[in-house]
């Protein structure tokens, strides 16, 4: 059975044809219980062993591999219902731990990596986070396995490297942008911006409502970066070629105003009072259950909050609409979008063949069927062939036709430079702490760290 050691703190888009893993009976959300990561172990325990017979013609049947990912607001449930389904398809045990989410996280997989404890599987965001886990070194070159041909070929042009191929989706992909509660719209009379400003106004509306403009689950430093990370798309459509520029120290980021006016509209939603009171302890579920009840009116987050929207308030996900993060010009807005987390197989893996086997089954038919089967999924999967189910969220859908018209992928998929201190910076930005211009210069400071660190020319 999957069993579950939920880490101590240390300080240490989208092609569309058919394949029924994600055109099969979904659970509707009334009739799916709120399951805890214990409880979906709970479950895996109590059927595992199903097909002994495939298993043992498989020879993998009592053997364990080792799994650890971090946490996915939304998702876990349906990703432990995957590894379930390989669990009881081969006849195998899965050890998962599951670490924080955010910085603490990634220090955790980095001691790991480096002290020779990491297991035979784990995840890793793709991009600039990729490059830090030094793939050559540490991660299994997959290239030449079947279960690549069933990879999105965008998504495996971001997991490529010096001709390496190295990772496979984890979960659906991701797009960001202001996820709102349509009631509260229609109750105070507003319209959807498509400028800053005007969204600042009905902020200043909702707030004289009584209702919390904007949750924020700051709780976790990874998400409070969310809105200046999706303002990107302003940045590439201004400048197409921003990231591969900064990446060659062509351009600076404090002396680029779009880049800054990300930071600033964080910034805004903060001195204006905009954002809930406890945003600094507000958790996922926090943000959703408020953005679902109405009393919150919007949360400026990725689509995984869909799921999440689903697991504590499933009455309520119906009532939630989407737009894009607005800027300036009412004539070009856009989404940002985020492509899945990977799972990577340890170069010095205890267990290869169940682990490359993992990766055949994670790409499969028979996966998608375990996802879609206990959860509607709140992306696109990165697969070949498969297409979103009819019944997907309202907001999702308006997400994704954002997706086809105008979007691109964030900053990170094409520059691999980040700082570790990002997240933190961005934190500060979203208290009030940090003004926009005072936080774009620690950024430029953190990241010149990140690229001497990694060897990139002229820095």
């Amino acid at each position: 059975m999957m069993k579950r050691m939920l880490a101590a703190a240390l300080s240490a888009s989208m092609v569309l044809t058919t394949l029924s893993g994600c055109s099969g009976q979904s659970k509707a959300p009334e009739e799916k219980t709120t399951a805890s990561v214990e409880n979906t172990a709970a479950s895996a325990s109590e059927t595992k062993g199903e097909k002994p017979s495939e298993a043992g013609e498989q020879g993998f049947e009592g053997q364990t591999l080792t799994v650890t990912i971090s946490t996915i607001d939304g998702e876990i449930d349906a990703i432990t219902a995957q590894i379930k389904a390989f669990e009881e398809k081969y006849g195998v045990t899965v050890d998962l731990e599951i670490l924080p989410q955010g910085d603490e996280g990634e220090n955790l997989k980095l001691v790991r990596i480096a002290t020779g404890a990491m297991a035979d599987i784990f995840m890793s965001a793709v991009g600039a986070k990729l490059t830090e886990l030094s793939p050559k070194e540490n991660i299994m070159d997959l290239t030449g396995q079947p279960f690549l041909d069933h990879v999105d070929d965008k998504y495996r042009s971001i997991v490529t490297m010096d001709g390496a191929t190295y990772g496979v989706p984890m979960c659906p992909s991701n797009v960001a942008g202001v996820f709102y509660n349509t009631k509260v719209y229609e109750q105070l009379g507003l319209e959807i911006p498509e400028t800053w400003d005007e969204f600042l106004n009905n902020c200043e509306a909702v707030k004289a409502a009584d209702i919390v403009p904007v949750a924020a689950p700051n709780s976790k430093t990874s998400l409070s970066q969310i809105p200046f990370l999706t303002n990107y798309y302003y940045v590439q459509k201004e400048f197409p070629n921003f990231a591969e520029d900064y990446t060659n120290k062509k351009v600076t980021l404090s002396e680029t105003p779009v880049f800054v006016r990300g930071l600033q509209k964080m910034y805004d939603l903060a001195d204006k009072g905009y954002l809930n009171e406890d945003f600094l302890a507000a958790t996922s579920e926090d943000a959703a259950l408020m953005l679902a009840e109405g009393t919150a009116a919007h949360s400026i987050i990725r689509s995984n909050i869909l799921g999440t929207v689903a697991s504590v308030a499933p009455e309520n996900v119906e009532d939630i609409g989407f737009f894009p993060l607005p800027d300036l010009n009412p004539d070009e807005r856009g989404v940002s979008t985020w492509m899945p987390q990977a799972y990577l197989v340890n170069k010095n893996a205890k267990n290869p063949e169940l682990a490359l086997k993992f990766m055949d089954f994670i790409t499969s038919e028979e996966a998608l069927d375990a996802y879609c089967g206990y959860q509607k999924p709140t992306g696109a999967f990165m697969l070949k062939g498969v297409e979103l189910p009819d019944d997907v969220y309202p907001a999702l859908k308006e997400a994704q036709s954002w997706v086809e018209k105008a979007s691109t992928p964030v900053m990170e998929y094409f520059c691999t430079i980040k700082g570790s201190n990002q997240a933190t910076i961005c934190s500060q930005v979203a208290s009030g702490d940090l003004t926009a211009e005072e936080a774009v210069l620690e950024i430029e400071k953190d990241n010149e760290i990140d690229a001497q660190q990694k060897g990139i020319p002229n820095w």
